[in-house]
This record gives C-alpha cells, sequence and structure tokens, in this order.
C-alpha cells in the first residue's frame, strides 16, 4: 500500500527539520480545478454532545465535533494517517532522540489571540496530564526511563513564545503518533474558570450550556451554535491557516452543519432526502442504496476495505473479577474462552448481522496495516467448531446433571450468565442474539440485557457486568491503544482488579502471567523506535491475545459511506480508499 504513515512516522524521528509555511494542503486532498468556494455541509450525530472540550468528555459525538474545531502539534493525514505538521510548523530532534524542539507557526486562535507556548503547555498541565480529567492521556506521555526503570512524564520547556521544547525520559517510537492526538486548548480563555483546588473543575469547562462565543478554535471550523438534540452548526474559522494549491483559504465551506438524529430510520431517511451531504451506512442499507443509486439516485454510496478506526471491530469479553465465585473461577479459566470462540459463528455473523460486508475477527491490528499486522492469527483464530467447545466444557466438568438442557458447576449451580449490550447499534444485539443461541445448544444459560449505551458504559466502567460486547477502535498504532489493550491500565475492563484506579497505576501481582508479559510487551513497543523491533513486539501482542483471548474479536465492519453527488472532491481510489474530508469538500455548481 502506498499508505506507509510507519515510515513517513521513521523519517520524522530522524529528520532535524521539517518546514511548513504556509501550509499547502496535499494534492491528494485537493481538487484538481478550482472549486466553488462557500454554503454549507450538513452531517449528522446520533446524540447530543455533552461537552466541547476533548479532555473533559468520553462521548463520540462530541468528539466528532472537536475533531472539526481543534488539533494538536502535529496531526494525521486524513486519510493515509502519515504524521505531518500542525500547529507546529517545524520540528528538531536530539541526536540522543530525548528533545524535540517544536517552532509554532505564527498563527492565530480564531478569536484573533495569537497561539503560543504558553498554550502548549497550558494543555498539558490542567487536562492531558490531569489524572481526575474524563479525557486524560497521562498513559501516553508517561514514558519509561531505561536508565532506572521507573515510568516518568514528558516534560514541556518553554524556550520562546513560538517555541517549546519536549524532554523525554527516553526515546519513545510512538511519541509524534500520541501529539497527533494531543489537542492544544486556548490558556487565555480557560485558565481563569479552572479550579486550582479541585482538579476535576476541568471536566465542568466548555459544556454543552456554554455560549459558542466563549469557545475558540484552532482547526478549521468554529462553533457557531447549538441546540440540543436539535444540531451544532460550525462556521469557517477566519484565522485558519491551511491554504489549497490555488490559494484558496480552507475550508471550502463557509458552515458545517451537523443534524442531531437519534433513530437510524430517520438519519436514512434524511439522507435520502438529500437533507444529509454525508453519513456512514449500515451494512443492512447498503444493497438497498446502492441499488438506488444504480438507478439513478442523488447520491453515491461507498464499499471499502476497512483502514480506519471506526467502524469498530466488535468484541466478546467475560469479566474476571465477576462476584460470582463459580463464573469468576470460569471467566478467568483460557480453555473456557478458547471454548467460547469455538462458539463462534462469525460466518453466519458476517453473512446475517452484516450482509456479508465485514472481516472476521479484526482484532488489534487491521490487515490493512502493513506496518503492524501479524498475519499469524489467521492461523490462531480458532473456527466455528460446536463439537470442540462441547469437549472442552465436558474437560471443565461441566455437565448437565439433572438433564434439563442446562450445564452445572461442581456446586449444583447453573451454568449461567447475563450478556449485556447496548441497544444500539442494532449490531451489537444481532450479534449477541446469535451468540446467545449458540451457548444454550451446548448447555449454557445466556440472559440477554439491552440497555442504554451510556448505561452500559457506566457499568463496563465500573466493573458491574459478567459478561459483554463492546467496540473499540483500530489505530494505526498499538501505542494509541495501549490504554485499553495492556493490562493494568484504565480501559482494561474486563480485569479491573489488575489496576489501581486510584492512582492509576498496574497491580502486577493481580495479573495472569500471560497479562505481565503483554505487560512488557506494550511498554518495549513504546521506547523501542526501531520500526522491525516494534513490529516483532506487537507481532508478540497479537498473538498472545488471539491464544488467550483476553476477549474474543468478533468483526469487523467495512467502511461504508454514502454521499451527495452534489458533493465534490470525494474520490475512491483504485485500492478502494475513499478520499473525503471536511474541510476540502466542497459543493458542485
Amino acid at each position: 500500500m502506498k499508505r506507509l504513515w510507519l515510515a513517513s512516522l521513521v523519517c520524522v524521528l530522524l529528520t532535524m527539520s521539517v518546514v511548513a509555511a504556509p501550509f499547502v494542503e496535499h494534492e491528494d486532498l485537493t481538487p484538481a480545478t478550482n472549486p466553488v468556494l462557500g454554503g454549507t455541509l450538513s452531517l449528522l450525530l446520533t446524540d447530543s454532545p455533552q461537552s466541547f472540550l476533548f479532555y473533559g468528555t468520553l462521548d463520540n459525538n462530541a468528539y466528532t465535533v472537536i475533531g472539526q474545531t481543534m488539533t494538536g502539534l502535529v496531526e494525521l493525514h486524513p486519510v493515509t494517517n502519515a504524521i505531518r505538521p500542525g500547529l507546529a510548523e517545524s520540528w528538531s530532534t536530539s541526536a540522543d532522540g530525548k528533545e524535540v524542539t517544536f517552532k509554532l507557526r505564527d498563527i492565530k486562535w480564531s478569536d484573533g489571540v495569537p497561539l503560543t507556548a504558553d498554550d502548549v503547555i497550558f494543555t498539558f498541565e490542567n487536562f492531558i496530564m490531569n489524572t481526575v480529567a474524563k479525557g486524560n492521556s497521562v498513559d501516553r506521555f508517561t514514558i519509561l526511563d531505561t536508565n532506572d526503570g521507573v515510568k516518568k512524564p514528558v516534560k514541556w520547556v518553554k524556550v520562546n513564545d513560538k517555541t517549546i521544547k519536549a524532554v523525554l525520559p527516553s526515546p519513545f517510537g510512538p511519541f509524534f503518533m500520541n501529539l497527533s492526538h494531543a489537542y492544544i486548548y486556548p490558556k487565555h480563555k480557560l485558565e481563569s474558570k479552572i479550579d486550582k483546588n479541585r482538579p476535576d473543575s476541568v471536566n465542568e469547562l466548555w459544556l454543552s450550556n456554554v455560549s459558542p462565543k466563549d469557545i475558540v478554535a484552532n482547526g478549521p471550523y468554529r462553533i457557531a451554535s447549538y441546540v440540543m438534540d436539535q444540531k451544532v452548526v460550525l462556521e469557517k474559522n477566519p484565522h485558519y491557516w491551511k491554504v489549497d494549491r490555488f490559494g484558496n483559504k480552507l475550508p471550502y465551506f463557509d458552515k458545517l452543519e451537523y443534524l442531531i438524529v437519534k433513530d437510524p430510520e430517520v438519519r436514512l431517511a434524511k439522507f435520502m432526502a438529500g437533507e444529509v451531504d454525508h453519513m456512514a451506512i449500515t451494512a443492512k442499507d447498503f444493497p438497498m442504496l446502492k441499488s438506488k443509486e444504480l438507478a439513478g439516485g442523488p447520491f453515491i454510496v461507498f464499499k471499502a476495505q476497512p483502514t480506519q478506526p471506526t467502524p469498530s471491530p466488535v468484541h466478546i469479553a467475560f469479566n474476571f473479577d465477576v462476584t460470582d465465585p463459580d463464573l469468576r473461577d470460569l471467566f478467568r479459566n483460557t480453555e473456557f474462552r478458547r471454548a467460547m470462540e469455538y462458539l463462534l459463528d462469525r460466518g453466519r455473523i458476517i453473512d446475517e448481522v452484516y450482509n456479508g460486508l465485514a472481516i472476521p475477527g479484526a482484532g488489534l491490528v487491521l490487515p490493512a496495516n502493513k506496518a503492524f499486522y501479524n498475519a499469524k492469527i489467521e492461523k490462531i483464530t480458532r473456527p466455528y467448531a460446536p463439537n470442540k467447545a462441547k469437549e472442552i466444557l465436558d474437560k471443565l466438568g461441566l455437565k448437565d446433571i439433572n438433564k434439563d438442557g442446562i450445564r452445572d458447576f461442581a456446586s449444583g449451580k447453573k451454568v449461567e450468565f447475563t450478556l449485556t449490550v447496548q441497544s444500539s447499534p442494532q449490531d451489537y444485539q444481532d450479534v449477541a442474539l446469535i451468540f446467545k443461541e449458540d451457548l444454550e445448544k451446548v448447555g449454557i444459560k445466556v440472559n440477554l440485557q439491552i440497555l442504554d449505551g451510556t448505561l452500559v458504559g457506566n457499568m463496563f466502567g465500573a466493573g458491574n457486568f459478567e459478561a459483554g460486547i463492546r467496540a473499540f477502535g483500530n489505530q494505526p498504532d498499538l501505542e494509541l491503544r495501549k490504554a485499553i489493550w495492556q493490562p493494568g491500565t484504565q480501559l482494561y475492563y474486563w480485569h479491573y482488579s489488575a489496576l489501581d484506579k486510584d492512582n492509576l497505576v498496574a497491580i502486577t501481582k493481580n495479573m495472569f502471567d500471560w497479562e505481565k508479559r503483554l505487560y512488557e510487551l506494550f511498554d518495549q513497543g513504546s521506547i523501542n523506535i526501531d520500526p522491525a523491533k516494534r513490529k516483532a513486539i506487537y507481532d508478540e501482542v497479537q498473538e498472545i491475545y488471539h491464544d488467550v483471548l483476553p476477549v474474543i474479536f468478533v468483526s469487523k465492519g467495512m467502511n461504508l459511506t454514502g454521499a451527495s453527488k452534489s458533493l465534490g472532491n470525494i474520490t475512491q481510489d483504485k485500492e478502494g480508499i475513499v478520499y473525503f474530508s471536511t474541510y476540502t469538500a466542497f459543493r458542485k455548481k
């Protein structure tokens, strides 16, 4: 593939200077001819954002909006994931790899106040490294010092208003990748609103009831208005720093309008009626929409192999810390989890739930990610084989003693558990129903619990569940999902007893041996800057996950999207990758 983002990262680490002032957006994202300027781009949200502060919320709808208004020192190419300059127009790296000096662009916030190094330091001190900020990134910027074996935070030193230096405990391979997810916020707007005696007060900043006038941006758009449960309207940031090859200031659209529509059927209807310009579509709706497109409909639909974090791959988790002692011992048993994989009919799920528009498994790393994907896991992954599952369950002593169709523990209790799943998207419920059906065929009773997504998230976050179905995105670098997949981290929700939640430190004595190995591997992957060595490390991580099954990966849907035919500058290349960005699309005449 031409999207060798890792090669770009290595070049960044080894290059002494990267210059991009003024930043002319890459030709692969901009049209070949001068575009039409102005107008409104209409998109969708599935619920109302609760906050406009990235670090103060755990809300995907909020992240969608924030991603249009904020950026970091560096950013990812929106399609290829290549590292490139952001708020920093250039940087230099010391010979030992421990110091990176950034030169900031001479740019302004959307309210006209200059961006300075103080904004960077303010963001890291108050948000990114604030352990009680809901969306903090402490783990991403706490690095193992190879000299003494102690994890230490990255230090930021102001050189002058437009120059700032990052001092790292050790060379850190994913540093720039992590920086691309570290949005910088304005000191002049937020500092006075933080209660220094209450660090968690940052979670109360820029909530949905704040006036849009109080919110400033450094991305292509700024917030113009917000009506709860109706819409969020963004307007062009007059101080945005990108232009196209013709010298046009980006973005092309004057406004970006997000309609808030909770009902999926209503979202679909609005798209088909032309009220929405671009949206993700479901596998269920894809055939119908494709048929209407070919019949001359006003939209085009795209099918692409999954390359991006969304849609997230679905997985099944069993709570290692469940209160019931029989279930706890069972869920912690690797052989039991292997039996569960033998009962997972991925082929049927892909056919019936995703209309064949998904790939099986799709675990930590996508097959399209040539830099890190380990093809060996395809041989490790267990196929649907109910008879093998029965053999394992029999060997575990789980037999139907009274012949009522349900297996029993040695204690006499039925082998029964609750499978919790959120009500939306429907895919999760459909997967759960198929899995439940196959488990009950071999004598395991499953009680399906379908609840609101927010409630389910809170339950999982508290470790208050027996088994569940969730989905987390595949990022281009496992470091970006370290807080999920490394044992003893904030989102490793199926074994929270491996984490000291008060101090956010791992409790290795509570880990299984294979978890201890995973813990070590993730740290090694962080501090190593050699691409080949990082690949070998992440290869082993993938093999452990697919052998021992901390969770069981089900499938990942293909990237399915639809766009109005009136939109310009949306294309699909020969590899099937769709090129589209909100700030380089325009309305055709």
